[in-house]
């Protein structure tokens, strides 16, 4: 497998040269992780946040906790944490000792923690006053700590020296940041699946689906959204068009080293802070920032991925052979699209559990008490090439398609990803907004309130729905 771009295609007269020399250094060729037999997926750390830190804390796996009353599996608690990876798929914290001490925490408990930069994780961190965060910490010794930061900022004066430093920590920290092959093939010798993390950034021309119309008061998402005020380019670059998202995309080129990875009979499981595809997010008139999808997604990041796509071998049949996970829209998912799978898996804020439980919940990510949600498993070697014969006592069901490949032969859940299923997109629908969009602005002449309870429309089409939730709760 070889880059959509070489690394040496960037030429020495390049404007942008002496910012990618930068990262030169950490081109990281394909590591072998036989050991691992387990993949975990989880975005949207935010450890920022206390509760969010309180949950990485109390996260129990076999290797960080004893816990376990009686020896019972329980869904915070999984077997064999180092043959487990974590895949972390962007947004941990801007504060460079938060985003250390949560890699620590993760590596304390998995036996793999591979990564990619979401935009929370490039926001500049200004020197500020001391602060506490009332959480506790796991030392090396057990002894129950405080979580501090010093407040001390990052020392950055752009995006790109931050995207330095965070790279530089992944190295210090142990955490991948370059492609993993995982497994063992015993037949070929060679990888069970390979992992492949990618840069990305959000940029407006992603979005192509018309605007909302006849709605007042509906801001740009450059005045309220944070990455816009945050995060600092240097010129020639601009988050106001496409040369962000378009470096990054490039910067993939000098730190992925692809040579000799073969994906021909290999599945392939990549991922990605943000959204390759409009078909991931719910349409505008759902959301309750309607401009969202300015800033949700990269084209350059769709490209590089349909070209990896095609390098891959297609099946004959109807296995799905590559995953992606993404991050950033706080919207569980779990879709397929022109024969790739798609997931997202959001720890996301703690008000959203309260406020949106509904469009939270994916897999083992689910229930109204944090501690019962575990980091939603993406793949398993454990059925890989298991044939069930007919004349055996062997009870379980017959190998499906997905089951070959590892990843879950069962729909993981996601409610708008479900809804999707039996509805299709209908964008030229912008003079309308859901009523909890409504509420937020000012309807015009022409305007309309779409029709759509979620309990009702669940019932409907049979989407499945908790027996607590509630009618009028949010999206």
């Amino acid at each position: 497998m070889t880059s959509s771009n070489n690394q040496d295609d960037i030429e020495e007269g390049d404007d942008l040269n002496h910012h990618f020399n930068r990262f030169r250094k950490f081109r990281t060729g394909p590591y072998h992780a036989p050991q691992i037999r387990k993949i975990l997926l989880l975005s949207d750390l935010h450890t920022d946040y206390p509760q969010n830190q309180e949950w990485l804390h109390n996260l129990c796996t076999s290797s960080s906790s004893n816990n376990n009353s009686g020896g019972e599996e329980t869904a915070s608690t999984i077997d064999d944490s180092q043959q487990t990876m974590i895949i972390v798929a962007g947004d941990v914290s801007h504060d460079l000792e938060i985003l250390r001490w949560t890699f620590q925490t993760l590596k304390r408990k998995f036996g793999e923690v591979v990564f990619t930069i979401g935009n929370h994780d490039l926001w500049i961190d200004k020197e500020r006053t001391r602060r506490k965060v009332a959480t506790k910490l796991d030392a090396d010794d057990y002894d129950i700590t405080k979580c501090r930061t010093s407040g001390k900022g990052d020392g950055c004066t752009n995006s790109i020296e931050k995207l330095e430093k965070v790279f530089q920590l992944c190295i210090e920290e142990d955490v991948r940041i370059g492609p993993v092959g995982v497994g063992s093939n015993s037949s070929s010798g060679g990888s069970l699946l390979w992992v492949i993390p990618f840069l990305s950034w959000h940029h407006s021309s992603w979005d192509t689906e018309p605007p909302i119309e006849c709605w007042g008061g509906i801001p740009s998402a450059r005045k309220v959204v944070a990455d816009y005020r945050r995060t600092v380019w240097p010129t020639p670059l601009s988050s106001l068009d496409d040369s962000v998202a378009q470096f990054l995309d490039r910067v993939n080129d000098i730190i992925l080293d692809l040579d000799g990875i073969d994906t021909e009979d290999t599945p392939l499981l990549t991922f990605s802070h943000f959204l390759p595809r409009v078909e991931l997010l719910p349409e505008k008139r759902y959301l309750t920032l309607p401009t969202l999808p300015s800033c949700v997604g990269s084209t350059f990041l769709e490209a590089r991925l349909r070209l990896l796509r095609k390098e891959c071998s297609q099946n004959n049949d109807e296995t799905v052979n590559h995953l992606h996970a993404f991050g950033h829209t706080h919207l569980s998912w779990d879709a397929t699209i022109d024969g790739v799978r798609y997931v997202h898996v959001p720890l996301a804020y703690p008000r959203e559990w309260e406020q949106r439980r509904r469009s939270l919940e994916i897999g083992s990510m689910n229930g109204k008490e944090s501690e019962n949600r575990f980091p939603v498993c993406i793949w398993e070697n454990n059925t890989i090439g298991k044939v069930v014969d007919d004349d055996s006592d062997d009870e379980s069901p017959p190998l499906t398609p997905a089951t070959t490949t590892g990843f879950p032969p069962q729909w993981l859940g996601g409610w708008w990803s479900k809804y999707y299923t039996v509805m299709s997109r209908q964008p030229h629908r912008n003079h309308e907004l859901a009523p909890w969009a409504a509420n937020l602005y000012r309807q015009l002449p022409g305007g309309e309130i779409e029709d759509f309870d979620h309990l009702t429309v669940e019932k409907r089409y049979q989407l499945q729905c908790p027996s607590d939730w509630k009618a009028g709760t949010g999206n």
